[in-house]
């Protein structure tokens, strides 16, 4: 078995890991509010709200009717804009900064911060259209076919130069990562094994065949 190296990708379930809050001083520190939250707290901002994950992970989502859509996951380091239409549910203990957007504006003048606050928002941003592309144009094989290769080349593993993916969630994490109905996930899933696209190749492990 061998791993190939690479950059760090932004993608759903890893944004990458910035210390954002080490670029702030301790006067500047202090306009955040810092609260902790135990596993499984989930909140939500009438207000426009920036969180700052200090330590811990957490993930976004939508809320509609009983059905949940995941847009991405959180760890330490990175930035969040919250209002009253998404979600935080915090996957281990956590320790979070918060901010309005008011108060924000008063540490603009850092400039090291207002740069790593910028490119935070604007990569959200690209992954965000992303997403919307792939809910418009794409059904739900090219969906997980999509997301699958997505997640193989984060892994970046290898196993006889084929792609090795560890699926990480459970089929009803991934149907609500997907925007689908997790039985509809499950028959996907199954069609690319039978297909042979994918492998077993251990628990939750698959191995990718371009076919």
């Amino acid at each position: 078995m061998k791993s190939k190296s690479s950059s760090i990708n932004t993608t759903r379930l890893n944004l990458g890991r910035y210390d954002n809050y080490s670029l702030l001083s301790d006067d500047e520190l202090s306009k955040f509010k810092q609260v902790c939250h135990l596993k499984s707290n989930t909140i939500y901002c009438d207000k426009l709200q920036i969180l700052l994950i200090k330590s811990g992970s957490a993930k976004l989502s939508f809320f509609e009717n009983g059905k949940e859509f995941i847009l991405n996951f959180l760890s330490q380091g990175n930035i969040a804009l919250l209002d009253k239409n998404i979600s935080m549910e915090f996957l281990e203990n956590s320790e979070v900064l918060e901010i309005s957007l008011y108060k924000v504006q008063k540490l603009l003048k850092n400039e090291k911060f207002s740069m790593s606050l910028f490119n935070s928002l604007i990569r959200q941003i690209v992954l965000q259209r992303n997403i919307i592309k792939d809910i418009v144009f794409k059904n739900i094989d090219r969906r997980l076919y999509s997301f699958l290769i997505s997640l193989a080349n984060e892994q970046n593993e290898f196993i006889r130069d084929k792609q090795v993916i560890t699926l990480p969630f459970s089929i009803k994490t991934l149907s609500e990562l997907l925007g689908f109905e997790r039985q509809s996930v499950s028959t996907a899933f199954n069609k690319l094994l039978k297909t042979g696209f994918l492998s077993k190749c251990g628990k939750n492990r698959y191995m990718i065949n371009l076919i």
